[in-house]
């Protein structure tokens, strides 16, 4: 199955990026094909180079990296957030929407986390 991930949340509401960790470990032990994350609004913060909350938490950005699957981030909201490709986790690529069409158009399945308004 080809599964893609939006994400909308940012890090310090980590619960729903841990749980994305998570399926990502699972659906590729199972031999699933992930076509890539997307991160959009609050959620392009997971890919900013060094934000972590501490010790007592997840290291979000460099288990990000780990994961061996394309990672997207939205021009626009990167951009809002000062996000470039200098100060962004290595391998993640800073694009436009299309690039979000593109894996909802390839995908069996699109697991969204998080909201916006």
């Amino acid at each position: 199955m080809k599964l893609a991930f939006v994400v909308m949340t940012e890090f310090l509401k980590f619960q729903p990026v841990y749980t994305l960790l998570n399926i990502v470990h699972a659906a590729k032990e199972k031999n699933h094909e992930i076509l890539g994350i997307f991160f959009f609004g609050s959620g392009v913060l997971n890919i900013q180079k060094g934000a972590h909350l501490g010790k007592n938490t997840r290291n979000i950005p460099s288990e990000l990296e780990k994961l061996g699957v394309p990672i997207i981030a939205c021009q626009t909201w990167a951009d809002n957030f000062a996000i470039f490709k200098e100060n962004a986790i290595d391998g993640a690529d800073i694009t436009g929407l299309g690039e979000l069409s593109n894996l909802t158009a390839t995908a069996d399945k699109v697991i969204v986390f998080g909201n916006h308004a």
